[in-house]
């Protein structure tokens, strides 16, 4: 028997099936507005686990509220089943589109990178990991303000993110260890492993994705579970641009990062990874632009997106869990709620608050099966970051522990969110800059922050000349991570960068000379390309780093050489001290010292080791 009402919502048809529920096409009864409709399963309504992992949907979902992510509209529970609402996407998931034919550029790719980074980025900031995303599960919306008539751009709309069902909160223990949850094909080698996930889990994911756009199948095949484990854990990530000719180094590389075996070794951060996308797109735009320029080709147009076909209701069909969906139904576009509607729904919270009315109900006891219905509003999105935890009842012995309890979460929720809004200090920002001064492309999202807030502040260049090293380590660690990937795919001035700052690692005082001749040398060049021109850049930023790592080791030389003299003056035997100063002499007469003043001291104590050693030899001589 199909379900035909539940709470305001009157069913207008299935949208699709899942895993834990079905997806329904939902009508408003007072607004009459269509919505999609979650609801759990039957089967699984008296089951713990699973109403709490559609709970926990909910609670991510509440936390969440950006262009890129499928809203959350409404949620409540009737007659124990429980379901919550979103806005109603038009257009297919990008699975469906490649199921329909659509072969994806990698243009394409990159404007759907960066729509998904920027969502994954508002989910991050506030706790979120999705850890299932994958083509499925990206829908390609319709624009707002996109008008019927319009002329096609490359692409049609904006992407949102959906399925939150196995979305985890950071500092959470669900779903670790031996518990695997997610896609094969999408996850990343930890969650394959059940170690925890982290944002850069969903970074890896992310690039699987790329990779299954442009050549139209994921990078990992397997006929098995252990197979694809085996594969995810140990295979190397197979090279998209062997597969699709075309597809530029750069967009090969990217995708190997975001895919790197070890999280540490991928990038830190969504912010990281967006800020890439928009310096690729800009440098690829401008190499197309002067290639077309040059040999007098047709410029690719917006025109080039072929139309997404129309999914009918009947192509729905059911299909195991964990498996792709097939096509949702084409519907009303988003838009979503009118401004009458989101009104009303604000003057009903209004009137419920002024009554007493208990408030908007989540965390609750998982036996409890009382029904209640809450529209989500900017007010119950306010309450869920004050808190977390909301008791149903209070029962007469232990109702000052939870009412301590209670008041002590709100407060902690208050403190929490106080702190989220209220942007750290500057002096507290440049103490955790300056702490990692050494490596400062560890806290790039600190110096950024700093240099957005404070930019009158009298540490403030100190911090952006930081900023560029942070940027130049990270561009350099790229760089290795493509040169062991693939060394042939590296330029000319690319290999001669990365063999300076490999040569700065085991001697920096000669690696800061080679890197002062490279920028010297490439700043005279004319014609550079745009991502030569930004490895030269780089270059700049990557010599202050070399410069004061070079400072550094001359004042450790110069220190052990100290201590090394006053040894030897202290010995009780001529031969104790010859030795001494020969070991100097020997390791540091021919060393390149630099011009620093640093380096002239450096000289001077070599060379009063010689006299020294010279005056312990003709004393030996003498007698």
């Amino acid at each position: 028997m199909s379900l035909e009402k539940l709470g305001p919502y009157r069913f207008k048809g299935v949208l699709g099936r899942g895993g834990m529920g079905v997806v329904y096409r939902g009508q408003h009864e007072d607004s009459g507005e269509l919505h999609a409709v979650k609801v759990l399963s039957p089967t699984y309504t008296d089951d713990d686990h699973f109403r709490g992992r559609f709970e926990s949907e909910i609670r991510a979902l509440l936390k969440l509220n950006h262009p890129n992510i499928v809203q959350l509209l409404s949620y409540g529970q009737q007659d124990g089943m429980l379901f919550f609402s979103m806005e109603l996407v038009e257009g297919n998931s990008l699975f469906q589109m490649q199921r329909q034919g659509h072969r994806f550029d990698w243009r394409e790719v990159l404007a759907i990178a960066r729509d998904v980074s920027q969502g994954l980025k508002h989910a991050h900031d506030r706790g979120v990991i999705h850890r299932d995303l994958k083509p499925g599960n990206l829908l390609m919306a319709k624009r707002p303000d996109q008008q019927p008539d319009e002329p096609k751009r490359k692409l049609p709309g904006i992407v949102k993110i959906t399925d939150f069902g196995i979305a985890k909160s950071f500092g959470s223990s669900q779903n670790t260890g031996t518990n695997v949850l997610g896609t094969m094909d999408f996850m990343s080698p930890e969650q394959a492993k059940g170690e925890p996930t982290t944002v850069r889990s969903d970074l890896y994911s992310l690039g699987t994705v790329m990779f299954t756009l442009l050549a139209g199948k994921p990078p990992f095949a397997s006929k098995s579970v252990e197979e694809g484990i085996n594969n995810l854990i140990r295979a190397e990530v197979p090279s998209v641009s062997k597969v699709v000719p075309g597809v530029p180094r750069e967009i090969d590389d990217l995708i190997g990062s975001l895919m790197a075996k070890n999280p540490d070794e991928r990038m830190p951060t969504t912010l990281a990874l967006s800020r890439t996308l928009e310096e690729l797109e800009d440098a690829l735009r401008y190499q197309a632009e002067a290639k077309t320029a040059e040999v007098s080709l047709m410029t690719v147009t917006d025109d080039s997106f072929e139309v997404v076909q129309d999914v009918k209701p009947s192509d729905l069909t059911d299909v195991a869990p964990g498996r792709h969906r097939k096509p949702r139904a084409k519907t009303k576009p988003i838009g979503g709620r009118t401004a009458e509607y989101t009104e009303r729904d604000h003057d009903q919270i209004r009137r419920e608050s002024e009554a007493g009315s208990a408030k908007p109900r989540l965390n609750r006891p998982l036996d409890t099966r009382d029904n209640y219905f809450n529209t989500v509003t900017d007010h119950l999105r306010k309450q869920q970051e004050r808190t977390t935890f909301e008791p149903d009842t209070v029962g007469g012995g232990g109702k000052i522990p939870l009412l301590l309890a209670l008041l002590a979460v709100v407060g902690l929720g208050a403190f929490g969110l106080y702190t989220v809004l209220t942007p750290p200090s500057a002096e507290n920002l440049f103490e955790k800059i300056d702490a990692e001064r050494y490596t400062p492309h560890e806290v790039l999202d600190e110096i950024e922050q700093f240099l957005e807030l404070y930019p009158k502040h009298a540490n403030w260049v100190t911090v952006d000349q930081l900023g560029g090293i942070g940027r130049a380590i990270q561009y350099s660690n790229r760089l290795q991570l493509q040169k062991k990937r693939n060394k042939n795919r590296l330029s000319v001035m690319e290999q001669k960068f990365l063999s300076i700052v490999e040569l700065a690692e085991e001697d920096s005082t000669q690696g800061n000379q080679k890197m002062a001749a490279f920028v010297t040398f490439h700043s005279s060049a004319a014609g550079l390309s745009d991502s030569d021109q930004k490895l030269l850049e780089h270059a700049k930023s990557y010599q202050a780093k070399i410069r004061s790592d070079a400072r550094s080791a001359v004042e450790t030389n110069i220190k052990q050489i100290r201590s090394a003299m006053e040894t030897a003056a202290k010995s009780e035997t001529p031969g104790e001290a010859m030795s001494v100063y020969r070991s100097i002499v020997e390791l540091y007469e021919n060393k390149l010292w630099g011009k620093e003043e640093e380096a002239k001291e450096g000289r001077r104590l070599v060379e009063q080791a010689g006299r020294l050693l010279d005056q312990e030899l003709r004393g030996v001589g003498s007698n």
